[in-house]
This record gives structure tokens, sequence and C-alpha cells, in this order.
């Protein structure tokens, strides 16, 4: 019979054995990142040449970030930077959304939206939208399936815009609600709902299929609300600088990213009570947060699970926040324990691609 361990003393060790792993079960770009003094007393470990068109591994989460005229991509997890300038599709335009797979959703001065796959380099054209006011955005699956639905909103939730695939206009609703909303993270769609994370930490969600119609335009009205974490309560006013709604298995998984400070805290909720439940270990996960979309994939790779990986870099290194030391590094140094710069200045045209394993045939087809 195996003998009892104690909660702490497993947590303890497998602490300790994440931050001791055997070098010859990371990969050689993993162990290339390891201290100049610490690679004398290894086998010389040869960099991998520039990325190609191999570059995007299917399954692999890739931060896509679009700026003024290309865009460049990034795997943390192989430490693998991609600058592609010959991408006309994209000059001059916003990275809104990204999802089913490697689909962007984007726009592009005042009022062009349109849909974009990475791999297939296939543009989808979508009816004009007055995108001035709009904070937050997001779809149901890939834009070439029958059922496709786009979802645009208002930094406060009361304008509501949807568009459903085969549709030529945008439908208009408002959100009747009467609490103050507040959206700018990419919300989350699931079966027929969707939900938003308030910027102080509340949680609301509404079936987008139906609606009340009370006369001009007609009305949404919150079905789901919760309220935030109450660990959230005891940080000080205004303390969260960032946070982030994930999909993980059918349930809503929460970061909270606090300011001036190296806290970050996790909560998964449950929609049937509408609580929260502290996540203190991701076991294998990894957890991919940015503006435009949230991944939660399990990790291939030995000791790159139960850590939080943010669009950003270091010197040229993934950066993450691991939740085995409760801090900030990349895969090659860790940093001091408040350091908010790290946190702060996320750039808002980034999101996390994911290319599938079996890659569709994509051809260009009219919305």
């Amino acid at each position: 019979m195996e003998a009892y361990v104690p909660d702490a003393a497993r947590a303890e060790e497998e602490r300790r054995q994440e931050e001791e792993s055997p070098w010859p079960d990371l990969l050689p770009e993993l162990l290339d990142l390891v201290c100049a003094s610490w690679r004398s007393i290894t086998n010389p470990v040869l960099r991998p040449p520039p990325p190609s068109a191999g570059f995007f591994r299917p399954g692999t989460p890739i931060l896509a970030t679009v700026h003024d005229d290309f865009c460049t991509f990034f795997d943390p997890i192989h430490n693998a930077a991609l600058r592609v300038a010959d991408l006309p599709e994209l000059a001059g335009s916003r990275l809104r959304a990204a999802g089913a797979g490697d689909w962007l959703l984007l726009t592009r001065g005042r009022d062009e939206v349109f849909f974009f796959n990475v791999s297939a380099r296939v543009t989808v054209r979508l009816p004009d939208l007055d995108m001035y006011s709009i904070s937050a955005a997001c779809f149901s699956g890939p834009p070439d399936a029958p059922g496709c639905t786009v979802l645009a909103a208002s930094y406060s939730l009361r304008d509501i815009h949807i568009l459903k695939r085969g549709e030529s206009a945008w439908t208009f609703r408002e959100f009747e609600h009467r609490r103050s909303y507040a959206a700018n993270c990419v919300p989350v769609m699931l079966g027929d709902s969707c939900y938003f994370l308030r910027t102080k930490g509340h949680v609301v969600g509404f079936n987008y299929e139906e609606w009340e119609d009370v006369g001009d335009g007609g009305y949404y009205y919150y079905e789901f609300f919760a309220d935030r974490p109450e660990p959230l309560r005891k940080w000080r006013r205004g303390r969260i600088e960032q946070r982030f709604l994930a999909e993980d298995e059918g349930e809503l998984l929460a970061v909270f990213l606090g300011y001036d400070e190296t806290r970050v805290s996790v909560f998964r909720l449950d929609r049937r009570t509408a609580t929260w439940r502290k996540v203190g270990r991701l076991e294998n996960k990894m957890v991919f947060v940015s503006q435009g979309s949230c991944l939660v994939v399990d990790a291939s790779v030995r000791g790159a699970g139960n850590k939080i990986y943010l669009p950003k870099s270091r010197s040229g290194h993934g950066m993450f926040y691991s939740l085995s030391t409760n801090r900030f590094h990349t895969f090659l140094d860790d940093f001091p324990q408040r350091r908010s710069e790290f946190i702060k200045e996320v750039k808002p045209s980034s999101a996390w691609i994911r290319v599938p394993a079996g890659v569709r045939n994509i051809r260009p087809f009219t919305w």
C-alpha cells in the first residue's frame, strides 16, 4: 500500500521536482536558456535555424501580434519568433479577438470588420460596423462553419451587436441591467450564452440567441450573475490591473493580476451555484492570457505546466507566472517580488492562436 503523503508535503515535493527537473527531459530550446555558467558543464546546444513554414506546430500556442505594417508570431515554449512582413491583408488593421484554432477577427479604420485565417491566409470580409465604441468582441466557432456567431460589445456592455453566418447586417440590441458594468477583456461563448468578466471581477452572462422584444431594438436581460471572488475584496480598490476569462473543458477560469505587486490569483467558476473556487495549482495545464484570447491547454513539455503565460517577453524570452514558486519567470531567469512593469503595458493587438492538428483545406468564401 502506498504511504500517505500530506498535501503540503506533496506540493513541496512537486515544486522541488519541477525546479530540479533533469535537463535531458527538457527540449533543446529550453536547455539553451540556462545561464552561461551552467551551460559550460553541458554539451553544446545548437540553436535551431530561423523559423520557416514549419514554425506553426500543430497544437502549440502561438502569440500573434498585429503591428502597423507587419505581423509577429512568438512561441514561448520553443523560444522561437517569426516576423512576417508580407501580409498586406492585415495592413493597418487591429486585432480584436482570436479563436477556433488560428482564426483572427480584425478591424480596419472605423467600420471595416474581417476574419483572417493564419495558416491558410484566407480573408473573409464581414458587413461594416461602427467599431468606435466597441471594447470587447468574440465569435462562437470557425467562421466557415454554419451557425458561427460574432458578438461585439461596448465598454459599458450597454450596446450589443450580433452577426450570424450568412447575415448581411448586424443586429443591434441593448443590454438592460441594473448594475454598472465595464468589460475590456475577451468574452467567452459557451453554448448559446456569452460571459463577460467585469473590471472588478464580477461575471455577467446572457443568452445571445434570445431576447425580449419591448419595442424598437429590443433588450437583452442578463440571466447569470456571479459576484467577484471573496479574496478579491481584500485587494485595495483599483488594484486589479489585468483580468482574463478563459474556458477550460466547459468551465470558466478567471485570472487576476494585481497592480504594483506580484499578486496573481486564479479562480474557477461553478455556474450552477454562481460561486468561485480558488485554484492553487493548475497541475499539468498551461494558461495563456491576452486581451484577444485566452487558452487552457495540457502541457506537452515537462516543466511547462502549472504556469500562466503572459502576452509579452523579456530579452526575447516568454514571460510566465509559476503557481509553484509564486514568481514571474522566463525560462532564463526570474524577477524580484515587486515588479509591476512586468504586468503593465500588455500589447492590445495580440492574441494566442493554436493551429489545429488536422488543418482543414480552407478556401475563400463569402460570409
